[in-house]
């Protein structure tokens, strides 16, 4: 899969699987924009990767501001290139029982899982139109198939983004640009440790669930980036993809919280 040359956008890279997208990505030979809502860890995460001699640059934004969205992406054209991938991974979530969840938390959840990948979207595609391609992949969870309890807005935030990124797929078609959704399963993470710890779950607990016995690898997820934003992926768009050890269809309907 040549990916050499062309440029992307990774949000939420400063750490877990933003990151690991971008590593790849920049082994494949793009160049790579890695943003962050928090500055110091974007420019760490552009220093590291660009260590072994990839290009990439570090992008501190808020991807629920749509001034600071357009900033970004000026910045990335014009330090980098023209756009050919965008991966809106950029996600938070919150815990709590639904009858005690906040108005703050179901809006925090919304703004950045689903207005965020709304607004780099919109802001990636009136660039790639005019080139008459490109590539996106919304990175959604598992949790927007599934039932999960205590995790109300995060879920119904996640099912926003995979219907969503169906919607756009057929938008865009015929502009060439392909739009597919990839939804991890639980997967090593910062994010996974703490959500664990929020329920008093040990790890094993989680693994139970998971038909291929062990928990995904932030690498398990890049690889698919990888591949969707190849030339061999160019007739593949519209598909949400499941990267869960077979999860999705085991996972009981509720865990202990």
């Amino acid at each position: 899969m040549s990916l050499a040359g062309k440029v992307a956008l990774v949000t939420g890279a400063g750490r877990g699987i933003g990151l690991e997208i971008g590593r790849l990505l920049a082994a494949g030979g793009m160049a790579v924009g890695l943003n962050d809502v928090d500055g110091d860890a974007a420019a760490r995460a552009g220093a590291e990767l660009s260590s072994p001699g990839g290009q990439c640059l570090g992008l501190p934004g808020d991807v629920t501001s749509r001034a600071q969205v357009d900033a970004m992406f000026d910045r990335l054209e014009t330090e980098l290139g023209p756009v050919w991938l965008l991966v809106n991974n950029a996600g938070v979530y919150h815990s709590a029982p639904a009858w005690e969840l906040s108005e703050e938390a179901w809006d925090r959840d919304f703004a950045v899982d689903a207005k965020g990948a709304f607004l780099c979207s919109q802001a990636a595609i009136r660039r790639m139109i005019p080139r008459r391609g490109g590539r996106i992949v919304n990175v959604a969870s598992i949790a927007g198939l599934i039932v999960r309890t205590r995790q109300i807005s995060y879920c119904a935030a996640k099912a926003a983004v995979i219907h969503f990124s169906r919607c756009l797929a057929v938008e865009v078609a015929p502009h060439g640009i392909t739009v597919n959704c990839l939804c991890p399963g639980m997967t090593r993470t910062e994010m996974l440790m703490r959500s664990a710890a929020e329920r008093g779950m040990k790890l094993e607990d989680y693994e139970a669930a998971i038909p291929a016995g062990h928990m995904a690898r932030p690498e398990d997820h890049a690889r698919l980036v990888a591949y969707l934003a190849s030339e061999e992926a160019a007739h593949v768009t519209g598909q949400v993809i499941s990267v869960d050890g077979g999860q999705s269809l085991n996972l009981p309907l509720t865990l202990k919280s």
